[in-house]
This record gives structure tokens, C-alpha cells and sequence, in this order.
């Protein structure tokens, strides 16, 4: 019996970052002007690293979910100490943190099985 597969297996050392910021109740709205205002203005700079923002809808409300890729934990690191440099991002910070209720990361490595998007 063959078996044949319809994608090549390719392993990776890039890591993801899922970044989970769940906001006070009621502030979902002033979190979306201060990322439209403040946020991706100094983020977009570091756009080659982020995957891509949602918000949350159904059960997980309140929240705005992001996930960054890297290659490793040293260049993960090495970028957030830069970012966390970055006046831009401090200012957009400042008027972001009091919205939220709770941070989570996770760091995560891609299945082996799944097919790389290129």
C-alpha cells in the first residue's frame, strides 16, 4: 500500500507568540480608537513579525487577540526589547494598559503535519 501525501512535511524553528489582552468590560471601543490611533502607528514598523489581530466575538468577549511569528525565543526577545524602547510604542502604552483587565501569552511551535504557507 503507498500512501501519498499533498504537501511536503516541513519543520521549522519559527515560534509564535499568542498574545490574549482581555479588557475591562465597557472598553472595547476606546481600546479600538487608542490601536487605530496610537497602536498600529507605532506598531506596523514590526509588521514582518505579526500574523495577525482579531477581536474577540463569541465567548471571548472583551478581548483582542494577536499572534506574532519569530525564529526563535532569542529574536522573539530581541524585538519585544526593542519594541518596548520604541517611544511610539511607549505612548501608545500608556493610554492602552488602563483598559486592560488581563494579559496572556503563549508560545507555541507549528505542527509538524500541517502544510506551510508561503
Amino acid at each position: 500500500m503507498n500512501i501519498t501525501y499533498d504537501f511536503i512535511l516541513e519543520i521549522t524553528l519559527n515560534i509564535f507568540e499568542l498574545r490574549t489582552y482581555t479588557l475591562h468590560v465597557g472598553k472595547l471601543s476606546k481600546a479600538i480608537q487608542v490601536y487605530q490611533e496610537l497602536g498600529w502607528p507605532a506598531l506596523k514598523k514590526y509588521k514582518k513579525n505579526i500574523v495577525r489581530y482579531y477581536i474577540g466575538d463569541v465567548g471571548a468577549l472583551n478581548q483582542i487577540i494577536h499572534v506574532w511569528q519569530f525564529e526563535d525565543d532569542n529574536s522573539r526577545r530581541e524585538l519585544w526589547k526593542k519594541i518596548y524602547a520604541d517611544e511610539d510604542f511607549i505612548k501608545f502604552a500608556s493610554e492602552f494598559r488602563p483598559l486592560v483587565l488581563n494579559q496572556e501569552n503563549k508560545l507555541m511551535t507549528a505542527a509538524p503535519w500541517m502544510p506551510v504557507s508561503h
